[in-house]
């Protein structure tokens, strides 16, 4: 019987494979010898390729992303200085600006084709633009920022962030990545308080 050692061995390979690859362009053989799994053991834990990336998402995905997007302010972060921690982690990250936000290219790719990864992802993507939300509204009660349609501009943060950081590596760069930050910063200081 697989133990769980082999199911965790599935999921990280499996990650890699559709993280760089793409969802299609991840061969279930790929996945297997990644992992160094027979066949069989995959089975044992996942109906088919489809379980085993929703998994993926589920299970690995988005609690890193939980993890690494971490959009509650510092004891006395302004939010501006909250942006600028998420950013300049996003920015030293090779992986993400290499292959981009695994959600935002799995939203892009699936979303379409499949209900059951359109439902997950998109509640991923709302918990987000919510945690956002979130942070900008109370930088509003703070006294901080001016009362403006927080919602919007966090779902802006989101799309725009995660746009940036998925484009063809050939169009992605750290550079690119931090003048788009900046870009949203100088955004959000319109709705500074004269204070």
């Amino acid at each position: 019987m697989p133990s769980k050692d082999t199911r965790t061995k599935l999921l990280d390979a499996a990650f890699l494979e559709v993280y760089t690859h793409g969802y299609h362009g991840a061969g279930t053989a790929s996945i297997l010898k990644k992992a160094a799994v027979p066949k069989g053991s995959m089975y044992h834990f996942f109906n088919s390729k489809k379980d085993l990336v929703l998994s993926v998402v589920q299970e690995y995905v988005s609690p890193k992303m939980d993890e690494f997007f971490d959009f509650t302010p510092q004891k006395d972060e302004t939010v501006f200085q909250s942006f600028e921690r998420i950013f300049t982690k996003m920015s030293t990250h090779e992986l993400i600006i290499t292959h981009g936000c695994p959600i935002h290219r799995l939203l892009v790719e699936m979303a379409p084709l499949d209900p059951e990864f359109e439902n997950v992802l998109k509640e991923i993507f709302t918990t987000f633009v919510n945690r956002v939300n979130t942070l900008l509204q109370t930088s509003v009660q703070k006294g901080e920022l001016i009362a403006f349609d927080t919602e919007t501009t966090a779902r802006f943060f989101i799309t725009s962030t995660w746009g940036e950081i998925s484009l063809p590596p050939s169009l992605s760069s750290t550079e690119s990545f931090l003048k788009n930050s900046q870009l949203f910063l100088r955004m959000l200081n319109t709705y500074k308080t004269l204070n």
